[in-house]
Formats: C-alpha cells, sequence, structure tokens
C-alpha cells in the first residue's frame, strides 16, 4: 500500500493546482482548515490516544472539503459538498487510500457544509465531520471571517451595506446585495450550531469579535 503521507503530498499537490472559487476559498483557507480540524479533534479527545492513522484522516478530509471550487453565487452551490466528496472519493481510491477510511473522508465532506445542513436540518453522521464543519464554520467569524465575508461580497459585486437603510430596520435582509447583511442572516447566527465544546467556545469569541466590529461601523456610519 502506498504510505499515507506520500498520498496526502499529491493530493495537496492537486488541491493547489485548482483555481479557487474565490479569494476567501484559497488554500490559505485550506490550511488553515487542516489546523483547525486537527485542534478540535485532538481537545475533543483530550485523555484520550488518538493515532497518526487518525490525524491523517483529519488532515485528508480538510484538505478535499472543497476540492470542487463553487462560487457562492453559483447554482451548484448547494451541491458542492456532494461534488466535492464525490471528487475526493475518486482520487483517494485512484491513489489506493486506505478503504476503511475512504468511507468516513467522504462523508464528513458530504456532511460538513452549510448549505447540506440547511437542506437535511441534521449534524454530521461522524466525529470527524463534526470537527471538520466546526474548523469551517470557525473560518467564518472573527478576524479572518470579517476578511473573509468582505471578499465574498466584493467577488458577487456587493457593497458593504445598504445606504439609506444599513441594519435592514424596514427591509428584509439580502446578503448577495449588502455584506453586512450576511453577519445578521448567518454568521452570528452559527455559534449555536456547533457541534463540538472546543469549537463553540471559540466561536462565541470570534462572534463577540464580529459584534465589536458592527458596533463600531454603526458609530461611524
Amino acid at each position: 500500500m502506498v504510505p499515507s503521507r506520500e498520498i496526502l503530498g499529491e493530493l495537496r499537490r492537486r488541491v493547489q493546482s485548482l483555481p479557487p472559487a474565490d479569494s476567501a476559498h484559497d488554500f490559505a483557507h485550506i490550511e488553515r482548515v487542516i489546523r483547525l480540524t486537527k485542534q478540535i479533534y485532538l481537545l475533543e479527545r483530550a485523555g484520550e490516544t488518538v493515532t497518526s492513522y487518525e490525524l491523517e484522516a483529519c488532515e485528508c478530509a480538510a484538505l478535499l472539503h472543497d476540492c470542487v471550487p463553487v462560487a457562492k453565487n453559483s447554482p451548484l452551490r448547494k451541491e458542492s459538498s456532494r461534488l466535492a466528496a464525490e471528487k475526493a472519493r475518486e482520487w483517494l481510491q485512484e491513489l489506493s487510500w486506505d478503504p476503511m477510511q475512504i468511507e468516513e473522508i467522504t462523508m464528513a465532506i458530504l456532511d460538513h457544509s452549510y448549505s447540506a445542513f440547511l437542506i437535511t436540518g441534521t449534524a454530521p453522521r461522524s466525529f470527524l465531520g463534526k470537527c471538520l464543519q466546526d474548523a469551517d464554520r470557525l473560518e467564518a467569524l472573527g478576524a479572518i471571517g470579517l476578511y473573509r465575508v468582505i471578499a465574498t461580497g466584493v467577488s458577487m459585486g456587493a457593497s458593504l451595506f445598504h445606504p439609506t437603510d444599513p441594519w435592514a430596520e424596514s427591509r428584509e435582509l439580502d446578503d448577495r446585495r449588502y455584506s453586512v447583511d450576511h453577519f445578521y442572516k448567518k454568521l452570528l447566527k452559527l455559534p449555536e450550531t456547533f457541534q463540538t465544546k472546543a469549537a463553540k467556545e471559540e466561536a462565541k469569541k470570534r462572534a463577540d469579535f464580529l459584534k465589536l466590529y458592527l458596533a463600531q461601523l454603526k458609530n461611524e456610519i
């Protein structure tokens, strides 16, 4: 069997060669999700033995979670996790990854996305899936999340906020047109959806930072 580190190196090269869906979903985002997935996994399993085999599965799932780039405003966006899971399975089978882990990794990728959650309303089915989902959602909060929501808004042609009603007091939230709306439509609700204790605590801190930013923006406006 091909060593897993060698396979991960080849997968990394393949993912790095893909054009990102937007600047918020570049390879640096993937690197951070890899690190966070491992950190959450280890924190949740504190006091237990965690093998290199398990951490390689964490790395593999996080590395491939966006391996089919789909823009936020694409009609295929709700299918992005399914498309990535299918591509991950294809690559892992081609590269002779451990067959026992392929199902777990692809299930985690399939279950991790916010769009998948909106469709099914259910949590990830595996512990790995929960760690991956929480890691990816942490990226939507805090200072990184602030950069990413603005970057995504720019790529979609959105304005920062509505010129006369920035806080949607007399209109419906529309985060495709106004980036600030995305904080209220999705981001500030995310901490309630986290699956692991470690990530939930970090999510609250990052959401609090976004609230401070919004309060400052309100003062400046």
